[in-house]
């Protein structure tokens, strides 16, 4: 645009503002906002009552001292007040923090706890209220802490709750890393404790490796170190496998000898598909016992029993499951 056709538009917009039309529009506006301000300086002129969080913290506590259960972050305070005194402790001002000094509230004792009165937070709440503003009620989980100075001792970690695998899959191993942890408590309550506890676990459905960080479920008067564990579940796929293992015979005398037929029995199991190639016909035991065989009814069959399964190994099956037997004489000096 030239100086010409900005020189048009100022004279279109001045000529619009001198109107009738657009006076009227100005002294509605400035009518709106005196009575928006006068209504607004009316309603802050009322009493109302505002929850505020005041922070909560403990101070000077010496070194060498663990607070294994401490006060909460805040205090949850109802306050009573006209809306132009809250309207400050809403918007203009952070709630201050409520300091608790620990060294003016103990002794030397080993392990302790404290707990802070209604009364007492009421009065450090005051101390930064306006004389107007009253206190309708105070908030908090618990104002309890308890500290210690050392007493301590360590734990295992159990997994609360259940593991669950898809069909065909099952568990090899699941552990806590770290096994053990370090618990600070008063001796009451480390004498209730055997084992440091997991937060509740629920997986069901798992088919591959699992990983998760778990907290410790908390105990009142108790501080974990480490707070979280690291849970670890492998696990594998089924499959079936077949061996033939011979079987032997168990307590026989020198001058018997044990013959079957077949004189190996085919054993058909599951196994994960990790350990499919390691599990060998050595890794089973197939015996039957010389006593067995005299209590035998006499039909010249027995069923042979596994002395000795690997680990790993489930749901074993023979073929056939049941053999034929003769119990030879051996000749003095045959082999």
């Amino acid at each position: 645009m030239d100086r010409v056709q900005w020189q048009r538009v100022g004279e279109a917009l001045k000529r619009m503002m001198l109107s009738d039309r657009s006076r009227e529009l100005m002294i509605f506006g400035i009518f709106l906002l005196v009575s928006t301000g006068f209504w607004y300086i009316q309603t802050l002129d009322e009493t109302y009552e505002l929850e505020v969080q005041f922070p909560l913290k403990l101070k000077n506590v010496p070194k060498g001292v663990i607070i294994t259960s401490d006060l909460p972050s805040s205090l949850r305070v109802v306050l009573r007040d006209k809306g132009t005194t809250l309207v400050r402790y809403y918007r203009f001002n952070a709630p201050p923090t409520l300091f608790v000094d620990f060294s003016q509230r103990h002794n030397d004792a080993l392990t302790g706890s404290d707990e802070i009165s209604l009364s007492e937070a009421q009065k450090m709440v005051s101390h930064y209220l306006q004389p107007s503003t009253s206190i309708v009620s105070i908030h908090a989980d618990s104002l309890e802490y308890y500290y210690n100075r050392g007493l301590k001792r360590r734990l295992p970690v159990c997994i609360a709750g259940t593991v669950k695998t898809a069909r065909q899959y099952y568990l090899t191993e699941v552990v806590c890393r770290p096994d053990c942890v370090t618990v600070w408590a008063p001796q009451q309550v480390l004498d209730t404790m055997t084992a440091a506890y997991t937060e509740p676990l629920d997986i069901s459905g798992l088919a591959h490796h699992e990983t998760r960080t778990l907290a410790l479920a908390s105990v009142r008067g108790a501080k974990f170190e480490p707070s979280a564990v690291q849970f670890v579940a492998n696990v594998d796929l089924y499959t079936e496998k077949t061996l033939e293992v011979p079987i032997i015979g168990i307590n026989f005398p020198a001058d018997r000898d044990l013959r079957t037929f077949p004189a190996k029995v085919s054993l058909t199991f599951k196994v994960g598909t990790k350990m499919y190639k390691q599990i060998k016909e050595k890794d089973f035991v197939l015996a039957v016992t010389y006593e067995d065989l005299l209590s035998n009814p006499g039909n010249g069959r027995f069923r042979p029993h596994l002395r000795s399964i690997p680990d790993g190994v489930s749901q074993v099956r023979f073929t056939p499951e049941e053999v034929e037997y003769l119990i030879e004489q051996v000749e003095e000096g045959e082999e």
